[in-house]
């Protein structure tokens, strides 16, 4: 039977056979051993010997899957870090007994994260840094309410690098995708579909937002920087009238200059978000951009159409609520606050 695997973790290469041994052994041995030497025409980082990068990575995943992450130390500086990754920490850490056996300082710090991580255990603080219990990533699509907001310095609109996503198949005008600043809350903009007597129609097109805004992708789990979203990667079209999903491949990905708004996203508070959780989304001004209701015939907003001015009432919209935070696009159980 086989109960764990040694991975050097210190290529990407490493990485990802560990990421895929997940779920199938009960322990992955990582050690960072080789040098990264990474040729594939990109800038890069100079990485040797990186382990807590990967080591968080995996910690990520690992939540649930039966599959525990063990990490080769030998120096004093790396005990916190992989102790502590993601408030989580590996499973355990491992030295080389031989050379390590007169090094006091290492055992010192090894002592001291075995204590820390007791004492979380004790308190029943080790799922959440909150009280214990591992939030639901289930995502929730819940009718809460939008607003357009003001900036602090008084910018009613920013010029940012806004990103068209264009489809491989036709949306229609009910259709779109979930995006937002926060990964816990997104908000459903819908397609360019819509027919109008000033530009086009573009059912294959979503007016997604920044470059650094989340778009939740096909498997209707993970999320992407729309920075990073590739052709050929999949994201999730919702219906806002059905509540239909399906995955659909992006073609292309168009990246302009343009005027956004900001627009912030407000769950009912008795939902998954809880309390004053809030998001926000910058969007187009353009009124080609559509936000999705779920009232009817009449199932959207635009984003034009949402008042700038302070007393303005929230308008309802729909959201999709997460109680977990990402890392790399997966949900994991540390805190994570985006605002």
């Amino acid at each position: 039977q086989l109960i764990g695997a040694i991975v050097d973790v210190s290529s990407p290469a490493g990485q990802d056979m560990a990421l895929g041994l997940i779920g199938s052994v009960e322990w992955i041995f990582i050690t960072c051993q080789e040098k990264a030497n990474i040729d594939d025409g990109n800038e890069h980082e100079k990485d040797n010997g990186w382990i807590m990068i990967p080591a968080e990575n995996l910690i990520s995943q690992c939540q649930n899957t039966g599959t525990k992450i063990a990490a080769y130390v030998n120096r004093v500086g790396d005990v916190g870090g992989l102790a502590r990754a993601l408030e989580l920490g590996v499973d355990a850490l491992c030295i080389d007994g031989t050379a390590s056996i007169n090094d006091q300082e290492l055992w010192d710090a090894l002592i001291e994260a075995q204590s820390e991580r007791r004492l979380a255990a004790a308190t029943n603080v080790g799922d959440s840094p909150d009280n214990g219990t591992v939030p639901n990533k289930s995502p929730v699509i819940v009718t809460g309410t939008c607003k357009r907001i003001t900036s602090s310095v008084g910018k009613s609109t920013v010029l940012a690098d806004r990103v068209c996503i264009d489809l491989v198949q036709s949306l229609k005008c009910t259709e779109g995708c979930w995006v937002g600043s926060s990964a816990k809350i997104t908000a459903l903009v819908l397609s360019e579909a819509a027919q109008s007597s000033f530009v086009p129609s573009r059912p294959f097109r979503v007016n997604a937002g920044p470059v650094h805004t989340y778009v939740v992708m096909g498997d209707g789990l993970s999320t992407k920087y729309l920075s990073e979203l590739q052709a050929g990667d999949e994201v999730l079209v919702t219906d806002v009238i059905s509540g239909e999903e399906r995955p659909v491949a992006v073609g292309r990905l168009k990246v302009e200059i343009r005027p956004c708004v900001q627009v912030g996203l407000f769950p009912p508070q008795e939902d998954e978000g809880g309390p004053g959780d809030f998001g926000q989304v910058f969007l187009q001004q353009a009124e080609t951009v559509r936000l999705g209701q779920r009232k009817g015939d009449d199932s959207f907003i635009r984003v034009t159409e949402l008042e700038s001015d302070g007393s303005a009432q929230p308008v309802d919209i729909l959201l999709r609520v997460v109680g977990m935070g990402t890392h790399v696009g997966r949900a994991y159980s540390g805190k994570v606050v985006e605002r």
